[in-house]
């Protein structure tokens, strides 16, 4: 029997939604013929680039919103990322690559967040697969995530037709700097650039040995005095994709970091730590720490990772699943049932008297 997997409380149509891009990408998603596939997927692109080509991409927003499951974005996506990359030399290839900052401070700080791009490119300059990035252009400003999440397809579109309109793009995008509140918080920033249609072979691949000097780069560009900084870069990629994983990537750390401080301050009072795993209305999931005996009256604390369109629940549920084995906590409770909008999360003794399993050791 495979394992439990939280329910997907995500608000997908209930109706199925007349657009022949969803068509296309439901087809991508559910087919199991690999020719039906490919043949969708080139209808796919093709619709696309007829509406960003004319401008027109009412069609591509609604798809893109009302996706009836994560498999089927995920098509819509992928397709339109490939649509956008440079396809002649004329063209040129925009990139991004995505670092996560997990930062401590005893006071709000502001951290300005200028590219480091002469050291990056000395250190890509030592890893072969990496060094088609030394032919870049690469924006003076790291960019937010809310702001690269702002940039419509339509935008990238026109910014790869040329030279001229990269540089004309890279203007007006938005600079700020980074502001970092008291205590511990996790974030993400991007460096963005861009080049011909050659430095599509450093992009996706893993960072390997240069994730090391990467971080370090990173590590001495951003620190400040009373900062406590832990820098985390991701390989370089469409600005599309360093979005979805930047952002990923963001939440598990932040999860990572809740989690670690939670099950520390328990065990200060109690012997055992108890988790529970619980999947709420309308899009999230939550993770709660308490004791696991309910005659130590902690206060829980409850993680909440609201789902993206492009979350894949099992991969969460395992991240987490292997967290909480290298902190070496066994008492876990995943609830089967999903837990109302204005349910408070039960604790773990409470959470034994409701349906759901120990995913350590049964699969439900």
């Amino acid at each position: 029997m495979p394992p439990f997997i939280l329910p997907d409380t995500r608000p997908y149509p209930s109706d199925p939604v007349k657009n022949s891009l969803l068509v296309y990408a439901n087809q991508i998603a559910n087919s199991t013929s690999a020719a039906q596939k490919k043949l969708a997927s080139e209808s796919l692109k093709a619709e696309i680039y007829t509406m960003l080509q004319q401008n027109h991409y009412l069609g591509l927003s609604v798809a893109m919103s009302m996706a009836s499951d994560t498999n089927s974005y995920i098509a819509l996506l992928e397709n339109l990322d490939d649509t956008l990359k440079a396809k002649t030399d004329e063209e040129i290839q925009w990139f991004a690559l995505p670092v996560v900052l997990v930062a401590g401070s005893n006071q709000p700080l502001t951290i300005p967040l200028d590219t480091p791009s002469v050291e990056l490119c000395a250190c890509l300059a030592d890893y072969p697969n990496l060094r088609p990035l030394l032919q870049a252009t690469w924006l003076p400003k790291l960019i937010h995530s809310a702001d690269l999440a702002a940039i419509k397809a339509g935008k990238w579109f026109a910014a790869k037709q040329n030279k001229e309109a990269a540089e004309t793009f890279a203007a007006e995008l938005p600079q700020s700097d980074l502001e970092i509140p008291s205590g511990q918080s996790v974030h993400v920033v991007f460096a963005l650039g861009y080049g011909s249609k050659d430095i599509q072979a450093a992009l996706s691949n893993n960072l390997r040995e240069a994730a090391l000097p990467l971080m370090q780069v990173w590590h001495k560009s951003l620190s400040r005095p009373k900062l406590t900084l832990f820098t985390n870069p991701l390989a370089p990629t469409t600005p599309l994709n360093a979005l979805t994983e930047g952002s990923h990537m963001r939440q598990r750390m932040a999860m990572d970091v809740f989690a670690a401080n939670a099950i520390r301050a328990i065990r200060l009072q109690s012997p055992r730590v108890g988790v529970v795993m619980a999947a709420r209305q309308s899009g999230k999931l939550e993770f709660g720490f308490n004791a696991a005996e309910s005659a130590f009256e902690l206060a829980g604390q409850v993680f909440t990772w609201p789902l993206s369109p492009t979350d894949r629940i099992e991969t969460i549920q395992q991240n987490f699943l292997d967290l909480m084995v290298e902190c070496q906590v066994e008492n876990i409770r995943l609830l089967h049932d999903i837990l109302p909008e204005d349910a408070e999360m039960p604790d773990y003794a409470e959470s034994l008297r409701r349906p759901g399993h120990n995913p350590l050791f049964s699969e439900q």
